[in-house]
């Protein structure tokens, strides 16, 4: 069978694992840290998908230093205890595993940091499946989905019409028609159908075997 892609690109939190629990203890840390009451679920949400920092100055209405004061104390609650609060899709180690197998390369475009990204695929013994990490060095590096996605195309040496991004909020759509890729958005993450086909992405999956079903196709 031909293959339609030679790359694929999963987003992290909400397409590759759901890792709500960790980020919203975190989150939950720092809201507590700079006095404010407690955020309420749908709000907490709202975390995943964007860098952590704008999400502070949009959700808190702070100004950019008590933003990175809130960055510092949510890194700190993730990097003790949040970071390996998730649980990743069912079927999507074996999906890794098979786009491997059948001669893709296989990629990471997120938003959360490299150093968290990193310490995450080494503590899951997944070194060997993962070509490349595309995820910012640190808070104050330039966040852009579209960035990423080239990055990671770059750097995987392929055509932009042989990448698939995967990703469960608009930002990752977004990103991957900036960077003349096609997208799978994904409904089991944390956006909705709605929020993914008004960003425009390629393809809709409701689960891991759809977009399985999508890519090798």
């Amino acid at each position: 069978m031909k293959k339609k892609y030679d790359a694929v690109l999963f987003d992290f939190d909400g397409t590759f694992a759901d890792t709500g629990e960790g980020m919203f203890e975190s989150v939950q840390s720092a809201v507590k840290a700079l006095g404010f009451e407690p955020l309420d679920g749908e709000t907490l949400r709202r975390f995943v998908g964007p860098p952590v920092f704008d999400s502070f100055r949009r959700e808190l209405g702070i100004d950019e230093a008590r933003a990175e004061f809130a960055v510092m104390k949510y890194r700190e609650a993730y990097a003790e205890s949040g970071i390996f609060c998730f649980k990743i899709y069912d079927g999507n180690p074996e999906l890794f595993e098979e786009i491997k197998k059948s001669g893709m390369k296989l990629g990471i475009a997120s938003a959360k940091p490299q150093k968290f990204l990193i310490r995450i695929i080494s503590h899951l013994g997944y070194e060997e499946l993962f070509d490349y990490i595309s995820a910012p060095a640190d808070d104050k590096a330039d966040p852009s989905k579209t960035k990423l996605i080239l990055g990671a195309v770059e750097a995987l040496k392929c055509e932009k019409s042989r990448v698939l991004m995967v990703g469960d909020r608009h930002f990752d759509i977004s990103g991957a028609n900036g960077a003349g890729v096609d997208s799978i958005g994904v409904t089991f993450g944390y956006g909705s159908e709605e929020e993914l086909r008004e960003a425009g992405a390629t393809f809709i999956a409701h689960s891991v075997a759809e977009v399985r079903d999508i890519i090798f196709r």
